[in-house]
């Protein structure tokens, strides 16, 4: 399939993806439903959209095109009362989080889907271990050119990203000392990490071509890189968050990738060259592992400092692009947490080290997700 054109859109304007977890109570494992739990819903939400992901335990809620953080909060919170509603009904409970504590790759369905079941194919057991739950932020750009910018650009800020959003330390009923151990199932694709190194739009039709004849390749989708261009829907895609435990810090993230977008885009502070991603690799790194106390290193002085510190700079930078989208209580609520120290991922060892257990952690997350 050909790469489309570059559709234009509204720079700066935002979509957001959330793959949810759908648990059976009272033993809190995933469920296999949520099949049954998506016909019941998807025609009673006007705005944004309920769909299948791989497995029939995922769930992923969406918003539509939004100018601001708050119209996809309210498009959230609508969608979030139509699910709990119906999961109600289905007898099954909802939870955010970027793995389920203890569920089990090999009981795991691939869902009735033309191009799930030929990813089933290709991948074998690594979709069924592709059960784990991420978030997705789309972010407008008027063309193909300075999408490729802005990807650049964002990637420099993949381990603030994902130190922010880190809420997967436990993975296969076990304590996996990461702070997001999410990232690492999808380590045997081919396709994984940063997108290879192109300068402008048209480098990148040529380097979508020569990936196009591996014949893996059907569509952009076919790419997981961790930030990708979204040529269909004019917007560059930033895929390497877990989802949270809250719609409210879901959408701070967004908030502030927003704000980061604006800032790049308009100042240009940085010219990108392919040497940027000699240590993208371990630096991303040091954020799975150690989430908010990771160390950076820079590629080109050898500067190092903590993600702490790194992520709080990078707040107080883009604070007046914040401004102009009425986000400044998203960079306000991610800077509390950066002085506070606690991640999700923190707080969810601290609640199995009070005494709690994976089956009650699972119980807590719903809990959290209907407040």
């Amino acid at each position: 399939m050909p790469l489309p054109d570059f559709h234009v859109s509204t720079p700066f304007t935002l979509g957001i993806e959330l793959e949810l977890q759908v648990v059976n109570p009272p033993g809190f494992d995933l469920s296999q439903d949520s099949s049954a739990l998506i016909a019941q819903i998807r025609e009673a939400v006007t705005a944004g959209e309920i769909k299948h992901d791989i497995t029939e335990s995922m769930l992923e809620i969406a918003t539509g095109v939004c100018e601001d953080i708050h119209q996809a909060s309210s498009q959230f919170s609508a969608i979030r009362q139509t699910v709990l509603e119906a999961a109600s009904r289905q007898h099954v409970q909802i939870c955010g989080g970027g793995t389920h504590p203890f569920q089990k790759w090999q009981r795991q369905e691939v869902c009735d889907n033309e191009r799930y079941l030929r990813t089933l194919e290709q991948f074998g057991y690594l979709i069924q271990q592709a059960t784990v739950f991420g978030q997705h932020v789309h972010v407008g750009c008027s063309n193909g050119d300075d999408a490729i910018y802005l990807l650049h650009g964002l990637s420099r800020f993949v381990p603030h990203f994902i130190a922010l959003s880190a809420a997967s330390p436990y993975l296969q009923g076990a304590d996996s000392k990461f702070a997001s151990s999410r990232l690492n199932v999808f380590s045997a694709f081919p396709d994984m990490g940063p997108m290879p190194w192109v300068t402008n739009w048209q480098e990148f039709e040529g380097l979508f071509r020569r990936l196009s004849y591996t014949s893996m390749i059907d569509s952009i989708k076919d790419l997981h890189w961790d930030i990708r261009p979204s040529p269909h829907f004019g917007t560059v895609e930033v895929r390497v968050m877990d989802t949270p435990l809250t719609l409210g810090h879901a959408v701070n993230i967004a908030g502030l990738i927003q704000a980061t977008a604006r800032w790049l885009l308009e100042t240009r502070p940085f010219k990108h060259q392919e040497r940027d991603y000699l240590l993208y690799k371990f630096n991303r790194f040091q954020a799975c592992r150690y989430g908010l106390e990771g160390v950076l290193t820079d590629v080109h002085s050898g500067e190092q400092r903590t993600l702490t510190e790194d992520i709080q700079r990078l707040l107080d930078t883009v604070a007046p692009w914040a401004e102009m989208h009425q986000a400044g209580s998203a960079i306000d609520a991610l800077s509390l947490l950066v002085k506070q120290g606690h991640s999700e991922a923190d707080k969810m060892r601290a609640f199995i080290a009070g005494g709690g257990s994976l089956i009650s952690l699972v119980e807590k997350h719903c809990e959290i997700w209907a407040a």
